[in-house]
């Protein structure tokens, strides 16, 4: 039997290594706030108010929607990839059928990005990659688009692009992201493949990890309304507006 070799290039061997360190950074996170290792999970724990000046004064790895001066401001921690965040994001059709089961979930983070588009409030999106590769590529390739000015069409073709709650099926691999991004009407698409495929935004998706643990979040759709944390649903949402 012959013995066969795995070679890895040195240009390569880095990005390895990031991958590995978002996931200790993550679970790490998920271990110490939660005392679990399972962090994909609606998250309804209510706490006191925290501090997220990071993820509202980094526009490059947390874009917002709507006035920056808005009285309301509304963070969402979401995995691109996690069913119940696509649920919250009430684009594909799929997720009607989970609207009795889940009412407050569904459609929830539409309601506010629709306010957000109506200058009615800021919506800040955490591009929170911790459910494997694909959950990565879907980070990257949204703040590839957000380069161009384009994160939430971006954002809204992720996840329109899920025909399933199932994950690692494929949908987000970077062919397919670059498919998808292909269809937003003014991309530059070189350029944005160009990043995709350098994984540009890969090291900050470590510092987004770290963000994220350090805030106390330990699963996704996690909502901050102005500072406070509620409950992943439209209820809990609207009730904590001012």
């Amino acid at each position: 039997m012959s013995e066969e070799k795995i070679t890895i290039k040195k240009s390569d061997l880095w990005k390895y290594a990031t991958f590995v360190l978002i996931a200790i950074v993550i679970v790490g996170a998920v271990i110490m706030f939660t005392g679990s290792s399972n962090g994909n999970a609606v998250n309804n724990t209510d706490t006191g108010k925290v501090s997220l000046e990071t993820f509202t004064s980094n526009s490059v790895l947390y874009p917002s929607l709507g006035p920056e001066d808005a009285d309301n401001v509304v963070i969402e921690f979401s995995d691109f990839q996690c069913p119940y965040c696509t649920m919250a994001s009430g684009i594909p059709s799929w997720t009607e059928q989970y609207a009795s089961q889940y009412s407050g979930l569904v459609g929830a983070a539409e309601n506010v990005q629709e306010m957000a588009a109506n200058g009615e409030l800021r919506f800040i999106y955490v591009p929170w990659a911790f459910l494997g590769e694909e959950s990565v590529y879907a980070s990257e390739a949204a703040l590839c688009a957000n380069e161009q000015g384009k994160f939430w069409e971006m954002h809204n073709a992720i996840f329109a692009a899920s025909d399933s709650p199932s994950e690692h099926t494929g949908k987000y691999s970077k062919e397919n992201l670059k498919i998808i991004a292909a269809g937003i009407s003014g991309i530059d698409k070189t350029k944005f493949n160009n990043c995709l495929d350098n994984d540009d935004y890969l090291p900050s998706l470590q510092k987004i990890a770290s963000d994220v643990g350090s805030a106390g979040v330990s699963g996704t759709p996690t909502f901050f309304v102005n500072g406070q944390k509620v409950s992943a649903s439209w209820p809990a949402i609207q009730a904590a507006l001012k």
